[in-house]
């Protein structure tokens, strides 16, 4: 079947207007500004979602079969039966929608600053999520080596382990019991955390719906679970999936703000 794109037009002033609000003279500044700029927006996300019925009935009424290899991993139903899986779909829409301008807006800002991993990976550590940054520093650097499987392998598990801290941070217990052998405990996943009302509550209906549909949803890039799994493809690893990586280092340095700001 022959795939159906369309182009979208971005005049050089629209991108160095966005770049000169993004980038300023200030570190701290700008990464604030890059990781709330690239977090989906949930409400807006939704409207979005409910706009199909208007502008795109039949795809709105449509339900999706979401294949993975031999497998059906994920179903998606219409907007009107199923709204939550069709708000996971436009999240990841809205990830591959901001490709060129978060990686724009990443080369402004080290060409401006001069930004060596460190700095990417302090700034994430900004609240002490991480005891040992040895991997993120890794993965970092995999990343401006060009080594994007190595920084996918890298960053992807770290990522589970921050928003796992996070909840420690929170007060909240980071283990449960085991589920078939008894008095035994295993560390809580992604699932455990994104699902839970109590602590999704805490964390703000964007920073949830971001991490659910970036890492731990079949309906969105499920990167953790794909990774996990061994069961991502070579040709999905791109600078652009490197790059949302790279954001959520960003976002995990203001979580506390992002979560308190977007309630």
């Amino acid at each position: 079947m022959a795939s159906i794109g369309s182009e979208i037009k971005i005049s050089r002033e629209d991108m160095e207007s966005f770049l000169k609000a993004i980038v300023t003279d200030n570190i701290g500044s700008t990464f604030v500004k890059i990781a709330a700029e690239f977090l989906p927006r949930r409400a807006q996300l939704e409207e979005q979602v409910q706009k199909l019925l208007v502008d795109a009935p039949l795809l709105a009424h449509m339900p999706q079969v979401i294949m993975a290899d031999d497998h059906v991993a994920a179903k998606v139903g219409s907007v009107e039966d199923d709204p939550f899986g069709r708000l996971l779909q436009q999240t990841t829409m809205s990830f591959g929608f901001a490709g060129v301008w978060l990686q724009m807006a990443l080369h402004r800002a080290i060409e401006t600053h001069g930004l060596a991993p460190e700095h990417f990976v302090g700034w994430c550590n900004r609240s002490g999520l991480f005891e040992d940054v040895t991997f993120l520093n890794d993965g970092v650097r995999a990343w401006y080596e060009g080594d994007l499987f190595k920084a996918v392998h890298i960053l992807v598990p770290q990522m589970e382990h921050g928003l796992r801290n996070i909840v420690a941070k929170l007060g909240k217990p980071v283990t449960k019991a085991h589920s078939t052998v008894a008095g035994v405990s295993v560390v809580i996943g992604m699932g455990d955390v994104l699902y839970s009302e109590e602590l999704t509550k805490i964390l703000g209906p964007d920073i949830t719906l971001y991490f659910l549909g970036l890492y731990a949803d079949p309906r969105g890039m499920n990167l953790r679970n794909r990774v996990a799994h061994g069961l991502i493809k070579p040709d999905l690893i791109d600078g652009h999936l490197v790059r949302l990586l790279i954001h959520t280092l960003l976002v995990f340095g203001v979580w506390k703000e992002l979560a308190t700001n977007r309630r």
